[in-house]
Order: structure tokens, then C-alpha cells, then sequence
């Protein structure tokens, strides 16, 4: 299995404009139900449901969804500097 950074990194380049900035959205906010929506939304990949499931404590799954925080947030960075660019 290959390293959680390196999937995510992966499936966030696959991630249309709409749903990164989905993720985008609820992750910086994380108001209300957020969170929820977020796992509810990955567990449609079978490698992220996996990872995500292996989690052995709350603490655990919250570090996991900062690691994919961070890797939405890198990947809306890169494709908006990009779009500036152009």
C-alpha cells in the first residue's frame, strides 16, 4: 500500500474544480456537519475509505483528516497559482 501523503496527493490532482473546492470548503470551515460530509464524501474511494477505517482512536481519524486537509489545501493552492499564472 502506498503512503497516505502519496494517494491523497494523487486523488486530489483527479478531483475536478467543483469537488476540491467542495473539500476545500468544508475542511477550512468545518462547521456543523462538515466533517461528516467530508468522510462521506471519500469513502467513495475504496483506498481512502480503507486507510481512513484503519484508524484506532477519534484522535487517530482527526490527524487523518488534516493529512487530507493539507493535501486539498496544497492541490487548490497549486491549481489557483496556476490559473493566476496563465
Amino acid at each position: 500500500m502506498k503512503k497516505p501523503d502519496v494517494y491523497l496527493k494523487e486523488y486530489c490532482q483527479r478531483l475536478s474544480d467543483d469537488n476540491l473546492k467542495f473539500l476545500a470548503g468544508r475542511l477550512n470551515q468545518r462547521l456543523s456537519g462538515d466533517v461528516a460530509e467530508v468522510l462521506d464524501f471519500l469513502c467513495n474511494v475504496r483506498e481512502i475509505d480503507r486507510w481512513l477505517g484503519s484508524a484506532h482512536s477519534s484522535s487517530d481519524l482527526f490527524d487523518m483528516i488534516d493529512l487530507v486537509h493539507t493535501s486539498v489545501v496544497r492541490e487548490y493552492d497549486r491549481r489557483c497559482n496556476n490559473s493566476n499564472a496563465a
